[in-house]
């Protein structure tokens, strides 16, 4: 299960989308703050700049307004000629008025394009009682800087001067700062959402590994993948799954150490249910010894008599140590070890201790061994164990002079063993709780309800499955499934 964590509801979408908008909002309102007051001060700064021409050409003419009323001869035009030189020096200019106090133009320049429309504010205009600059749209739809200056000397009004400057040089550079601020502005966007996406890529690669690394847990055999040594808050994520995994592994040895103790367990006590037939298997050749014994004694002179006793004494021995062998070979504690092994063998092995409980109650064991079977990757001793449970189960379970069926065979990429017995079989209702531990159908005292229990785990643990069958007063099939080493076929 590895995320995507780049989709477009995955989690780096979510957090740009969100870090994203909040980031152009705040620059957007940044953005409008630095130029409004941006543009404030170009406009206000302008305006002082107008309102400064504006009263020093009033002072040229409020001097010739006072010549021309104190009575000196004064060139003829020479406010007209004022106004004509301070434009050429004013480029920007568009237009001078001058005003009598009456309202009456007293001289005005030649182009007259002035933005302020006289008729319609006259009024205002003549009231206004300190200089004042305006910023207004023209006829012609063009852009204007108006200045109205009041002429005073002393108490003396001497009118009102008009000054018309030309704005769209001033609206062109606000507006060429407003697209200056947008790139700008676009720009430190585009460059934090981009080291906010290779961050995040960073932040999520990192996850995504451990992501991976969770999917590569193997719970089975302990594996926990090792991740990178990292001193953020992730490396302490990682840190903190190394020591998941090392937790897995230790319960996963306290499981495998506990289970191997119940197998033993299990197995000592499968040993317990032979114990009857392994006795008379050993009493029989211990009575004949001694036999043999008391005959030699009771004529010690004959020495062929003597020979043939001694061979006699040396085979029922030898019979009783091999069945002791077998016994201990069964019961003793070994190294587990997955390795090739041929299923047959194992068979061969489990048959020669069961034959003794067999015998017990006249069981016939019919055999159906299909040679040359492909090897399986097993532990001997554990598979020896699901057979010994699965024939020892059958054996409880089959009446007298009855018998009792072993097969061995190859299904596709499995080997079948199936162990058919003639009992009474297993009620339906009983049939999904037999693998349950303790649970048993015996009497008390004759089994530990752990023999299937523990022979499931073992075939599990292998890779393989149990499956039971039964029909009421016709008998009972395990089939135990083992998948196939590939490796090739285990000696015969």
């Amino acid at each position: 299960m590895i995320l995507s964590l780049a989709l477009p509801g995955g989690l780096r979408t979510r957090i740009l989308l969100i870090v994203g908008a909040t980031t152009v909002l705040v620059m957007m309102l940044m953005s409008w703050g630095i130029l409004y007051r941006w543009r404030q001060g170009q406009l206000q700064r302008e305006e002082v700049t107008a309102l400064a021409v504006s009263r020093a050409f009033s002072i040229a003419v409020i001097d010739a307004m006072v010549y021309s009323e104190q009575g000196f001869d004064q060139p003829e035009g020479l406010l007209d000629n004022y106004i004509e030189l301070f434009m050429n020096q004013n480029p920007r200019l568009r237009s001078i008025t001058i005003l009598d106090p009456d309202g009456t133009i007293v001289a005005q320049s030649w182009e007259h394009r002035s933005g302020t429309k006289l008729s319609e504010d006259l009024p205002m205009i003549m009231a206004l009682p300190v200089p004042r600059a305006i910023i207004d749209r023209t006829d012609d739809q063009s852009w204007a800087l108006d200045t109205i200056m009041p002429m005073h000397s002393g108490n003396h009004q001497w009118g009102v001067l008009v000054l018309s400057f030309e704005a769209n040089s001033i609206r062109s550079r606000i507006t060429q700062g407003f697209f200056l601020l947008l790139v700008f502005s676009s720009s430190v966007i585009s460059i934090l959402l981009m080291l906010l996406w290779l961050m995040l890529g960073r932040v999520l690669g990192s996850l995504r590994t451990l992501v991976v690394a969770m999917d590569e847990v193997d719970f089975d055999r302990g594996f926990v993948p090792p991740l990178p040594q990292r001193k953020d808050e992730i490396g302490q994520l990682h840190q903190g799954f190394r020591q998941m995994g090392q937790r897995i592994q230790q319960s996963r040895n306290d499981l495998l150490k506990a289970e191997k103790q119940v197998w033993h367990a299990e197995r000592l006590a499968a040993i317990g249910r032979l114990a009857s037939g392994l006795a008379h298997e050993i009493n029989n050749p211990i009575n004949g010894v001694r036999n043999c014994i008391y005959a030699i004694k009771a004529d010690p002179e004959n020495k062929e008599q003597t020979q043939e006793y001694l061979e006699m004494m040396d085979e029922g021995l030898t019979h009783a140590t091999n069945v002791i062998e077998k016994l201990l070979g069964f019961a003793r504690k070994q190294q587990s070890v997955m390795a090739p092994l041929n299923l047959n063998d194992s068979v061969e092995s489990v048959l020669r201790l069961v034959h003794f409980k067999l015998g017990r109650k006249n069981i016939t064991l019919k055999t159906d061994i299909q040679p040359n079977l492909p090897a399986i990757n097993a532990d001997g001793q554990l598979i020896q164990e699901v057979i010994m449970n699965l024939l020892i189960n059958a054996a409880d379970a089959s009446p007298e002079n009855s018998s009792i069926r072993l097969i061995t065979q190859v299904t596709e990429n499995h080997l079948q063993l199936l162990v058919c017995d003639q009992g009474q079989g297993i009620d339906e209702a009983l049939q999904s709780k037999i693998f349950d531990p303790f649970f048993t159908t015996k009497k008390p005292g004759e089994g530990t309800g752990l023999g299937l229990s523990i022979s499931l785990g073992i075939v599990q643990a292998h890779g393989g499955s149990i499956q039971v069958n039964s029909t009421a007063q016709e008998g009972t099939t395990f089939t135990v499934q083992l998948p196939i080493n590939n490796t090739g076929k285990a000696e015969e």
